[in-house]
């Protein structure tokens, strides 16, 4: 059977980013469309694993390991000055899986949401600290390829509003980036 690690981006302790208006955060959003995915995976006869990150950071990539998945995907929203909008996804910049699960990913976010295509970003564990790095040592140190998704800027209400109002259309989407993947 399939095998699919869902990383809820950030935590109930450390929300991530959050909209200001309507106090949504990076976490509440991707924990209800996490389920959405879980449970559109099940019915495929995927079998989903959603990963919470209840330890630091640097121990993700171990907790998403010991679900021996075979791709991981890792839910995030982007923010900025409350106007900017658009979707990116990120892959480890020398895993050519990694990137043509992004690209995957990608493609159907884009045509599902219909914001600007902010396209394909690599990231570089050795750029830490720097531009280049965003998640890369959790794309780094999976097993499997792994992906960041940030399909929206969840402070931007209008992106936001979208994505809430769509949100069981995007969960179909990455359903079916993932089942085009291991097409």
């Amino acid at each position: 059977m399939k095998k699919v690690a869902l990383i809820i981006g950030h935590n109930e302790a450390s929300q991530g980013a959050s909209n200001k208006n309507s106090g949504v955060s990076e976490f509440m959003f991707n924990e209800t469309l996490a389920m959405k995915i879980a449970d559109l995976l099940v019915a495929s006869g995927i079998r989903p694993f959603v990963v919470y990150r209840d330890g630091t950071y640097e121990e993700l990539p171990a907790h998403v390991n010991l679900t021996e998945a075979d791709i991981a995907i890792s839910l995030h929203c982007n923010a900025f000055n409350k106007k900017q909008n658009g979707s990116e996804t990120l892959y480890y910049v020398k895993s050519k899986n990694g990137k043509r699960l992004a690209g995957l990913i990608q493609n159907e976010i884009v045509k599902c949401l219909r914001l600007h295509d902010r396209g394909l970003k690599p990231c570089n564990v050795a750029h830490e600290g720097k531009a280049g790095d965003r998640g890369g040592h959790l794309l780094k140190y999976t097993d499997m390829p792994c992906a960041i998704a940030e399909p929206f800027f969840i402070d931007c209400d209008k992106s936001l509003a979208l994505a809430q109002n769509k949100i069981d259309e995007l969960a179909k989407a990455y359903v079916s980036a993932i089942i085009r993947y291991y097409n």
